[in-house]
């Protein structure tokens, strides 16, 4: 009879054997595990481009998985932020403004291919554009080199144009993000039917999908916690030890390109009616987020008020936010994995400087952090 001990150590040995002919596969990160590393990433990345107050909130397959606000809103350190601390979300309104028009128009409302430029004030508001320098008004050389065409002010832009950012040179023939004529579809939908903007958004839109704490404008009666937990903005200021100061609130009235006014959690519920056909139906929604087609047969980095852009074979939908010296944040989607990324910060901290006719959200280290947990097979 073999020793106790030896049938002990046998045993013992038996699993590192079988361990070794059958490699076991490697364990992927939980969801809970992926949450945490981001969660870390976020506050190192928020102090790193000082941002007093930000928020943020993960969605995955119709549900908030993460939803965390980090820092103060105020610069004594008295209201801790929340997930429901909001911000002006600048022009992330725009994805509301396409929906509201993609809306109105399935309704026999308005028809995408009216004229935009019988707005009664664009002859005056084209002319300055076309002579002021502006980089919007095209002509102007960019940083990386690119010239593009200027604004024709004889043309005729249609809706479809404007929503699409297709407006210099020959309307509809190339894509430049132009936030200034955009802003003007709020007031070309005011004209045409003798109703504010906001009641449209609102009807299209934030009631429509029954949602809670977003203001369509500072002016908003409805916008409940959204007004009432507003961080306000601080600047980055050198000569303050903390390389922050308190600057004047933006522009807060509702327009085509901003004034929506919401937090990280209240975007995140935004974003799950979206995908649930709350707002638009599965076809409109499909069409909002498809591009036209480049004279190369590309697609265009800019589809109905959302950008759009290839990362790793996947469709990303997104818009960033940014008031210089106040707001800055985004609001990024993965439509096939069920994901969103939703940060928003009370400096302009989160700004990474995306070109104005490339989408290229994975330049943002924010981005690239969510998509290399999240939308990256492991």
């Amino acid at each position: 009879m073999r020793p106790l001990g030896f049938l002990l150590l046998a045993l013992a040995i038996l699993p590192l054997s079988i361990s070794a002919a059958h490699p076991q596969p490697e364990t992927k990160p939980s969801l809970v595990e992926k949450a945490a590393e981001f969660d870390a990433f976020v506050r190192e990345y928020r102090l790193e481009n000082d941002v007093l107050s930000m928020s943020y909130a993960i969605v995955k397959d119709g549900e908030i998985v993460a939803a965390e606000g980090i820092g103060w809103q105020d610069h004594d350190a008295e209201e801790r932020t929340t997930a429901d601390t909001s911000y002006l979300v600048a022009s992330i309104t725009k994805t509301f403004t396409a929906a509201t028009l993609l809306g109105m128009e399935a309704d026999g409302i308005i028809d995408l291919d009216d004229a935009f430029t019988n707005l009664s004030d664009w002859d005056g508001r084209c002319e300055w554009l076309s002579t002021s320098g502006n980089i919007f008004g095209g002509g102007v050389e960019l940083e990386d080199g690119y010239i593009p065409p200027a604004i024709d002010c004889s043309a005729t832009l249609s809706l479809r144009n404007v929503l699409q950012m297709r407006v210099l040179g020959e309307p509809g023939s190339n894509f430049m993000y132009n936030p200034i004529v955009y802003g003007r579809l709020s007031n070309w939908v005011e004209e045409q039917t003798g109703e504010s903007f906001d009641i449209w958004v609102r009807r299209y839109v934030i009631d429509k999908a029954g949602l809670a704490n977003i203001a369509a404008g500072w002016r908003d009666p409805e916008g409940g916690d959204a007004l009432r937990l507003l961080a306000p903005p601080f600047r980055h200021a050198p000569e303050q030890d903390d390389n922050l100061d308190p600057s004047a609130l933006p522009n807060t009235e509702m327009n085509g390109s901003s004034g929506i006014i919401a937090s990280a959690r209240a975007l995140a519920n935004y974003s799950i009616a979206l995908d649930e056909g709350r707002i638009l139906e599965p076809s409109l929604l499909t069409r909002m987020w498809t591009p036209p087609r480049n004279s190369d047969g590309t697609e265009a980095d800019y589809a109905y008020g959302w950008w759009t852009q290839r990362w790793n074979g996947k469709q990303l939908v997104w818009h960033g936010g940014w008031w210089p010296d106040a707001y800055a944040g985004m609001l990024l989607k993965v439509p096939e994995d069920g994901l969103t990324l939703v940060a928003l910060g009370n400096t302009d901290g989160l700004h990474w400087g995306n070109r104005v006719q490339v989408a290229e959200i994975e330049k943002s280290p924010l981005a690239a952090k969510f998509l290399e947990l999240f939308a990256t097979e492991q």
